[in-house]
């Protein structure tokens, strides 16, 4: 879906909506503000007709809180943008900091400008109300920003979690079709092995091997984790396969480091990407080319890489975006760790698919 005119950003990430919010907040608070002192003077010194007082106010109240905006978008885009990821209870610390300086710098920039064009303002003990306000309004206007950050971040939890449930109900039903009679399956392939003359080995172990990936893909419909060694095992019986149809054409190099073979991952999450290498990087070049998957651990997190020296991303723009398997694995690794797979150009050609995984 296309963002609106509201949803696009401007500096710092803000959206034309949110500075739309604040304006209006501040425009309530400075008609509020003016009427409050206008009424004020019309009741106790019997002065000019509110609209009059209305508007011979309205000048030095603008230019007050226009000083109070200039600094509330940089301390909003700190919060909420730059510490967006802080615990709340970290930024009320902060804001012990950000408050008094928010209200000093403004209030004093406001006295000068006032100054300088000769503009009333409160002086002396009076201006003790210039600080009481700004405190309230700061407590206000960033208790209202906090409230609305943690409303937007409950709605998109929820997103999150209604997404995630109905993934999990296609999975489900993905894996019921895929046990359908699963015996006859295998007992197809016994079946067909066993037919093989013994001078076709080579087709008796592919067959061997396509059995394999069979019964772990219903095994793993039914484990929510496997180790790494066994994902990387069944991804190899799958390059194997490849190799076989596609012969000198396609090179496989696998490399796994002892300490992430016994990591716990999500099962299928490496063979939808190696099949995107072989078959939109790989396939298409008459010479072929090589595939690569590295797993390694550093500092208690599993990367994970997967390079190919097929045509680029200059001639499949769109790679990251095709297949069903790679869309999937995309979704579950969002949903379940909150990470992204990173899809690049590899050197000297082809692609690389990046992302990791916590252990």
């Amino acid at each position: 879906m296309q963002a609106t005119f509201w949803d696009r950003t401007t500096f710092g990430q803000i959206t034309y909506r949110e500075l739309a919010w604040v304006a209006v907040f501040y425009l309530v608070s400075i008609v509020l503000y003016d009427a409050s002192i206008s009424v004020s003077e019309l009741a106790y010194a019997n002065r000019s007709p509110f609209g009059q007082l209305f508007a011979d106010y309205l000048p030095q109240i603008f230019l007050n809180y226009s000083f109070k905006v200039a600094f509330t978008i940089p301390i909003w885009w700190l919060y909420f943008k730059k510490l967006a990821h802080w615990p709340l209870y970290q930024k009320a610390m902060l804001h012990l900091l950000t408050a008094p300086l928010y209200i000093y710098v403004s209030i004093h920039l406001f006295y000068f400008v006032a100054d300088a064009f000769k503009m009333p303002h409160l002086r002396g003990y009076g201006q003790i109300w210039d600080y009481y306000i700004s405190f309230l309004l700061y407590l206000v206007q960033f208790g209202i920003f906090h409230a609305y950050s943690y409303h937007r971040n409950l709605q998109r939890q929820q997103q999150l979690e209604a997404v995630l449930r109905q993934t999990t109900l296609q999975a489900e039903l993905t894996a019921l079709k895929a046990q359908i009679n699963p015996h006859f399956l295998y007992n197809t392939f016994n079946t067909i092995s066993a037919s093989v003359p013994p001078e076709q080995e080579h087709t008796r172990e592919l067959l061997a091997e396509l059995s394999d990936m069979f019964r772990y893909q219903l095994q793993a419909s039914k484990v929510e984790l496997v180790t790494v060694a066994e994902e990387v095992a069944f991804a190899r019986k799958y390059l194997d396969l490849e190799k076989a149809r596609m012969g000198e054409r396609l090179q496989i190099n696998v490399d796994v480091t002892p300490d992430a073979a016994t990591a716990k991952i999500p099962p299928m999450i490496l063979q939808p990407l190696l099949e995107n290498s072989v078959k939109h990087g790989i396939s298409p070049l008459i010479e072929g080319g090589e595939v690569r998957l590295r797993v390694f651990c550093q500092n208690k997190v599993l990367h994970f890489e997967i390079s190919d020296t097929g045509v680029g991303m200059h001639q499949t723009t769109t790679r990251e975006n095709e297949g069903i398997g790679l869309k999937n694995t995309q979704l579950r690794l969002e949903k379940m760790y909150g990470t992204a797979v990173k899809i690049s150009k590899n050197e000297p050609r082809g692609t690389k698919i990046q992302f990791q995984i916590p252990v």
